[in-house]
C-alpha cells in the first residue's frame, strides 16, 4: 500500500475508534521528565497506572495529573506533568498564582525590533503578525501558564479584537491583554474598572470620546459599550439563579434591564477620552492617541444633569462628577446577583466543560459571591474552585458522556506544539494564525467572540439539548486547513538545525529527541502520546492502530519519518480533539 494511503486509511480507522480509555497505559512504562529545551529520556521501570486521587491536596496519578494540566495550560509537558502528580493540584494552582507575569506588550515590541534588525527595514510600527507572535511564545513558553490560560479565557468575555479600528493598534491590544492577565487572579470589580477605562475598549465600543447630549449638534451619548457591559461583561440578558437557571415570571424570563438602563448608562459613560487630552484638544484624536494609559475625565464633555437609574437601584443624582459616576456604575453591576453565575458559567466552559451542571455552576458562582473571607469576586478563588471541583477532577469514565468540551482550535495547536518542545525563531511571525485555526487572540470577528455559548449543533447535541460553542468555527474549511497544518507540523516541518541556520523562519517541533526511542521500542513512544496528548485515554483500538502502521512504515522509513507519521495520527484525530 502507498504510504499516503495508509496513512489516510489508519487515520480513517483511528476516527471511528471509541474515546475511552479501555487500555489504560499500554505497556506498563515510566516516563521521565523532560523540558522544551532539554531531550525527552524514556525508561522502562515501574508500570504507569491510570488511577484517580481521591484527596486533590495529596500526589495524583500521572493521568489526572495529565487532565488538570489540560484544562489549566496551553498543553502539558511531561515534565510538567509528573511535577503535578508529586505535588498535588492544589500546590501547583497556588504556585502558579506567584510566577512572575510574561508582558505582551514588551514581547510584541521585541519580535517587531528583531524583525526590523533582520530585514533592515519593517513596518512602520508592529502589525498583527508580530503580536500574534509574542503570544504564541508566551503561550508555549511562559511559566505563568494558569495565568495566560486564564486571561484568553477572558479576552474571550471582554472582547476586543484586530478586526476592527483596532486594526494597526497592535502594542495597544497586547497592553490590553497584558491587563487582563494581571487582574486573572485579582478581584473582578477592578478588572470591571480596568476594562471600562481602556482605551483599547474606549474605541472598540466607541466610549472614548463619548459626549453628553447637545441637541443643537445632534449629538446624544454612544450606546454601545453601555449595552455590551450588561448583556456580554457581567449580567447577561435575563436574571439567573445561582445556579445558573433561569429566573421566570409566569415561565417567561425576566430581562435583566431596559432600553432605559442602556440610555442610564450611556450618559454615565461621558466625557472619557485618551490621557492627556483636554477640553481644547477633545477632537484631536491622532495627536491624543495614547494606548498604553488609561482613558481620563475631561468633566466638560460629561452629561452631569440628567438623574440616572442604574442597576441594583444604584441612582447617580444630578450633580454627580463624572469619576464618582462611573464608580458608581461599575458597583451597580459588580454587585449584581446575574454576575457570579454568569462569569463562573463563561470560565468553567472555556476551561473545563462546555454543558456543567447547574451544581458545579452553583458551587463556583457560591465562591465568587464569598471566598471564605467575605470577599466577593475574587477570581482566584473561582479559578481554584473550578479546577479542583469534583465534576472537574472525576475521571471521565466515571462522567456523563457529554462531559468535556471540543478544544478551542487555538488551544489545540499550542498543546501539541508545547508537548514537543517548539522551537521559535525570534523573529516569528505567525500571520496566518486566524487562517490556520479560525481563530487568534482578539482577532475575533465581533464583540460576540469567536462563537456563541449557548451554540448547538444540529444533530445529536441538539437534540440532547447540549451545546458545543466551539463547534461554531469548526466547519469543512477549518477542517482542512487545520488538518494540512497539522501534517505540515508533524511530517513536513523544517529541522531545528534548518531553522537554526537561517533557512527557515518558520517553527518546528523536537522530534529528534524521539527517534532512538521509537527505533527500539515503539510502544514507549506510543505511551508519551497517550499519557501528553491525551491524558492516558488512548483506547486499545487507536494503540494498535498506531502499531499496526509503524509497521508498515518501518518497510520504507527512517525513525525520523516514524515519529512524525504516528504524531500527525494522533493530532489529527478526533481523540485528539475533545478534552475529557
Amino acid at each position: 500500500m502507498p504510504k499516503y494511503f495508509a496513512l489516510v486509511f489508519c487515520v480513517t480507522l483511528i476516527s471511528a475508534c471509541g474515546g475511552g480509555a479501555d487500555s489504560g497505559i499500554g505497556s506498563g512504562i515510566t516516563l521521565s521528565p523532560s523540558s522544551t529545551t532539554s531531550p525527552t529520556t524514556l525508561s522502562t521501570s515501574t508500570p504507569l497506572t491510570p488511577t484517580s486521587a481521591t484527596n486533590t491536596s495529596e500526589p495524583t496519578s500521572l493521568t489526572d495529573a495529565a487532565r488538570f494540566l489540560t484544562q489549566a495550560t496551553f498543553g502539558p509537558t511531561l515534565q510538567e506533568i509528573e511535577a503535578v502528580a508529586q505535588s498535588g493540584l492544589p500546590a501547583w494552582i497556588d504556585a502558579q498564582m506567584h510566577v512572575q507575569q510574561s508582558a505582551h506588550r514588551a514581547k510584541t515590541l521585541a519580535i517587531y525590533n528583531a524583525d526590523i534588525n533582520a530585514q533592515e527595514q519593517g513596518a512602520e510600527w508592529p502589525w498583527n503578525g508580530h503580536r500574534y507572535g509574542a503570544w504564541m511564545d508566551i503561550a508555549l513558553h511562559g511559566e505563568d501558564q494558569l495565568r495566560q490560560r486564564v486571561a484568553f479565557a477572558l479576552s474571550q468575555l471582554f472582547v476586543v479584537s484586530d478586526k476592527s479600528q483596532l486594526d494597526s493598534e497592535h502594542l495597544g491590544i497586547a497592553t490590553y491583554y497584558d491587563g487582563l492577565a494581571e487582574y486573572a487572579f485579582g478581584n473582578y470589580r477592578d478588572l470591571l474598572e480596568f476594562v471600562t477605562l481602556s482605551p483599547v475598549m474606549g474605541v472598540y465600543l466607541n466610549m472614548l470620546g463619548n459626549e453628553k447630549p447637545n441637541a443643537a449638534n445632534n449629538i446624544r451619548p454612544d450606546e454601545n459599550f453601555a449595552r455590551e457591559v450588561m448583556q456580554l461583561f457581567t449580567i447577561g440578558l435575563d436574571e439567573l439563579n445561582l445556579d445558573g437557571t433561569l429566573k421566570s415570571n409566569n415561565g417567561e424570563p425576566i430581562p435583566t434591564y431596559d432600553i432605559d438602563t442602556v440610555k442610564a448608562y450611556a450618559h454615565v459613560f461621558t466625557g472619557w477620552n485618551f490621557y492627556g487630552t483636554t477640553a481644547a484638544n477633545w477632537y484631536d484624536w491622532w495627536g491624543n492617541r495614547n494606548f498604553r494609559n488609561q482613558m481620563i475625565l475631561v468633566p466638560q464633555y460629561h452629561a452631569i444633569e440628567e438623574r440616572k437609574m442604574l442597576l441594583n437601584d444604584v441612582v447617580v443624582e444630578p450633580g454627580t462628577d463624572g469619576e464618582t459616576a462611573m464608580q458608581l456604575a461599575i458597583n451597580s453591576l459588580f454587585q449584581h446577583q446575574n454576575v457570579a453565575p454568569f462569569v463562573s458559567k463563561h470560565l468553567i466552559q472555556r476551561l473545563v466543560t462546555s454543558n456543567p451542571t447547574t451544581q458545579y455552576v452553583g458551587r463556583v458562582a457560591a465562591v465568587f459571591e464569598n471566598n471564605g473571607n467575605d470577599e466577593r469576586g475574587d477570581l482566584g478563588a473561582v479559578v481554584k474552585a473550578i479546577l479542583l471541583d469534583e465534576e472537574a477532577r472525576t475521571e471521565p469514565s466515571q462522567q456523563a458522556n457529554h462531559f468535556g468540551k471540543v478544544k478551542e482550535p487555538l488551544i489545540r495547536g499550542m498543546q501539541y506544539m508545547r508537548a514537543f518542545g517548539v522551537y521559535m525563531p525570534d523573529i516569528m511571525q505567525p500571520q496566518w494564525t486566524d487562517y490556520q485555526h479560525n481563530q487568534a487572540p482578539l482577532a475575533s470577528p465581533s464583540v460576540f467572540n469567536f462563537y456563541s455559548p449557548d451554540f448547538s449543533p444540529v444533530g445529536a447535541l441538539n437534540d440532547a439539548g447540549l451545546v458545543s460553542p466551539e463547534m461554531q468555527i469548526i466547519n469543512d474549511t477549518y477542517m482542512v486547513r487545520n488538518s494540512n497544518h497539522a501534517a505540515w507540523m508533524s511530517i513536513w516541518a523544517p529541522t531545528i538545525v534548518e531553522v537554526d541556520n537561517g533557512h527557515d523562519r518558520r517553527l518546528t517541533l523536537n522530534y529528534e529527541q524521539f527517534e532512538t526511542i521509537l527505533d527500539q521500542d515503539v510502544d514507549v513512544f506510543i505511551d508519551w502520546l497517550d499519557i501528553v496528548l491525551m491524558s492516558g485515554s488512548m483506547n486499545a483500538t487507536m494503540r494498535q492502530t498506531l502499531r499496526d502502521y509503524d509497521t508498515q512504515l518501518q518497510q520504507w522509513t527512517q525513525p525520523k519519518e516514524r515519529v512524525r507519521e504516528l504524531t500527525f495520527m494522533v493530532t489529527g484525530s478526533p481523540q485528539f480533539a475533545v478534552q475529557r
